[in-house]
């Protein structure tokens, strides 16, 4: 529906608000839209320009030796406990000091409403919870949205001079460094801000990063993620959604097609190899993190080439010729093998 503020000519228009009767303000029975928000998203804004991001002024050319990341091996079932033991040995030594700040964090996804809830946890101090929802976001955006605001937080507590923030989304607290231009820009750029002034206050103060999957049941997030999962909100009225949203579903949905498709027309084929990962499951197409195995042969053409005649089983040999060449002759030079496959 159309909102007087918003137009500009004298006549009123048909669907005017405030033009409805009685009788048909009563008969409306969904929420009202209004028609002159013609694109119901949020687009990306930043600056590709930002001080915060130039050369000699990011934070890895400042402050390199300020804060640290550190990683699970999700793949050794030996390496996971070693260093969830090295966890637990870390935060047992971290939570008796006054002047750290222990942020655990996690989020969930439910009905497009992304739940974020932050503990920090400071010696002789309660326990600060904050809660956030943000509809028709992706996850990276919430759980930035968390750290952003739980830095905010502990940067302003009084003689605490090291931070360690404890999250299952690892990869999302890589693009508070990153100095490209991406769509979080906005949320790394303040992130980035609070942590230049936290670092100038003193040259001894630093941040950490650890990785802490969920599936391990590590204690102190475990309780995080139990509460993130009690909540079930439904969004009453409709919301707008940003673009990283919008893009994501339009890509599951061209994914989705496309596995319908390449299995239910046999698109495939026979002659087609299908690609397994180190755990002997059939790797699937995908277009984050840079795909699911040309990442690993984009840096050379060549080398893409023949990955790609391997795969489809398209090239110069025996096996290709006698499909397509049966006339012809073709043999090995050592004679052994009279084909030559793939």
């Amino acid at each position: 529906m159309l909102e007087s503020r918003h137009l500009n000519i004298n006549n009123n228009h048909c669907l005017l608000l405030e033009e409805l009767t009685s009788k048909q303000q009563l008969n409306i029975k969904s929420s009202i839209v209004d028609m002159n928000n013609r694109l119901n998203r949020v687009f990306p804004s930043f600056n590709s320009l930002s001080i915060e991001f130039s050369p000699r002024n990011r934070l890895i050319d400042i402050f390199p030796s300020h804060f640290s990341f550190y990683y699970l091996d999700h793949k050794n079932k030996e390496s996971r406990k070693v260093y969830i033991h090295k966890l637990d040995e870390f935060i047992f030594q971290a939570l008796p000091d006054l002047k750290t700040a222990v942020v655990v964090l996690d989020m969930s996804i439910k009905n497009q409403v992304a739940t974020s809830i932050a503990y920090i946890h400071v010696h002789n101090n309660y326990v600060i919870k904050t809660l956030y929802y943000a509809i028709n976001v992706t996850s990276t955006e919430a759980e930035l949205f968390a750290i952003r605001c739980s830095i905010n937080q502990a940067t302003q507590m009084i003689n605490i001079n090291c931070i360690i923030i404890i999250t299952d989304l690892i990869y999302a607290t890589k693009k508070i460094f990153d100095s490209l231009v991406h769509l979080y820009q906005i949320q790394s750029s303040t992130i980035s801000r609070k942590l230049r002034e936290f670092f100038r206050k003193d040259q001894h103060n630093f941040i950490e990063f650890w990785n802490c999957p969920s599936c391990d049941n590590w204690t102190l997030h475990h309780i995080v993620n139990k509460e993130t999962k009690k909540f079930n909100l439904v969004p009453i009225f409709p919301c707008k959604s940003l673009w990283e949203f919008d893009r994501k579903n339009e890509c599951n949905k061209i994914l989705n097609n496309w596995k319908m498709m390449f299995q239910a027309l046999n698109v495939e084929g026979r002659q087609f190899l299908e690609l397994f990962d180190n755990n002997l499951q059939p790797i699937e197409p995908s277009y984050s993190k840079g795909g699911s195995w040309l990442k690993y042969f984009s840096h050379s053409n060549s080398l893409c080439t023949r990955a790609s005649r391997a795969i489809i089983n398209h090239a110069p040999i025996g096996e290709y010729h006698l499909r397509f060449f049966p006339q012809e002759e073709f043999k090995y030079s050592c004679g052994q093998y009279p084909i030559e496959t793939r």
